[in-house]
């Protein structure tokens, strides 16, 4: 009975830590993008996106799972049930969703850059988060009407999706929910990767030869330019040429500078930000890995597995939804920023950090200046 009573005390336990720290860094989120209008971008609306299916995992999955723990059995009776098991995986859904269609994002961001604007405009984009979210509670619903059912799952004291019920529906699950969304992930950030290290040793040998960018990398505003010289008389372009300020030739450089480093995205803070998804990926992976594992043996092991494997891997994928703020927030800069304006008031004055300029945005000023002398040398 006491080691019972132990075991349950420390399963509530991480489970009342995990459910308050995912839901106030969470929401926490939502806060910092909406005071900060700079954070509202498209990327983090795929944020907000994942954030919203941590919530839910903290509002309705946990708090469930707790009362199981503590009771040593289901309460709720099966209709409730049923609707945990749809919520519990369709919160899964969308946070593998999530992932896959902020690595897309980030692929057209960098890589398909010439498209990004009209593939990933304001109303579009806000259709892609929904479009995830109507997708993910059409892969939760088959069990609703007969293929595979919701049953309480005593190992782990909740409500899923019970795996020997449609071995069919497992595999359906394992290939669309899962390695489909690996998949396209690991297609983009591969191809972010490469495409960033093309662009890195271009500027690198331009740098060290003296020679002008590739043909490729030349900017509309010079093509426009060109044309338009070359409609004008001969002795009007001669006089235009002759009466021409230097200044022009710095402010058209400014121009071209400012395209190139918008379009390669090769500051230290956009680097970082593609670094810390991919971060954010892998996390996801080896926090719900143990999961994946485990209904491989309920399928095929025929006897239970122990409950410390059970609850253990529960807690793990559980505890991936508080994961994802912590690494914002010490990762990213703007982020970081706003989760301290939004506690540091908490802590004594002594304590509370001043606001100094990030090292991140005093190395982007070096990395554009860096391009300035490659790509304006010749202007």
């Amino acid at each position: 009975m006491s080691l019972s009573l132990l075991i349950a005390v420390t399963e509530t336990t991480i489970l009342n830590l995990i459910c308050l720290a995912a839901l106030i860094g969470n929401l926490s989120l939502y806060i910092i993008v909406y005071k900060n209008k700079d954070l509202q971008t498209i990327t983090n609306l795929y944020i907000l996106n994942l954030a919203a299916a941590d919530i839910m995992v903290s509002v309705v999955s946990i708090p469930f799972t707790v009362v199981t723990v503590i009771q040593g059995r289901w309460l709720f009776g099966d209709t409730a049930c049923v609707a945990l098991g749809f919520f519990t995986i369709l919160s899964f859904i969308a946070s593998v969703m999530s992932l896959g269609m902020i690595a897309i994002n980030r692929y057209f961001y960098v890589v398909k850059w010439n498209t990004y604007k009209k593939t990933f405009s304001k109303k579009k984009s806000f259709l892609y988060a929904a479009a995830v979210w109507l997708v993910s509670i059409s892969l939760a619903s088959p069990p609703l009407f007969g293929w595979a059912e919701y049953r309480v799952i005593p190992g782990k004291s909740y409500c899923f999706v019970y795996w020997p019920s449609n071995v069919y529906f497992m595999y359906f699950m394992i290939t669309v929910c899962f390695f489909g969304p690996l998949s396209a992930i690991a297609f983009s950030y591969y191809n972010i990767l490469t495409f960033t290290r093309n662009v890195k040793r271009r500027i690198a040998i331009s740098r060290q030869k003296n020679l002008a960018p590739p043909p490729q990398l030349e900017t509309p505003l010079a093509e426009n330019e060109t044309a338009l010289n070359s409609s004008l008389p001969d002795s009007k372009l001669g006089h235009d040429e002759a009466e021409r300020p230097q200044i022009n030739r710095q402010s058209h450089c400014k121009l071209d500078l400012k395209w190139k480093s918008e379009v390669f995205q090769l500051t230290p803070e956009e680097t970082k930000m593609t670094n810390t998804i991919v971060l954010v990926v892998a996390l996801f992976v080896i926090c719900w890995a143990p999961f994946a594992i485990t209904m491989f043996f309920d399928m095929y092991y025929s006897r239970p597995l122990p409950r410390a494997v059970d609850m253990g891997s529960l807690l793990l994928g559980y505890l991936n939804s508080m994961c994802n703020p912590i690494l914002y927030g010490l990762r990213n800069s703007a982020f970081k920023l706003g989760f301290q304006d939004l506690y540091s008031r908490f802590l004594p004055k002594r304590y509370r950090p001043t606001q100094v300029t990030t090292p991140e945005a005093s190395r982007g000023n070096d990395v554009i200046t860096s391009l300035s002398s490659v790509f304006c040398r010749f202007v």
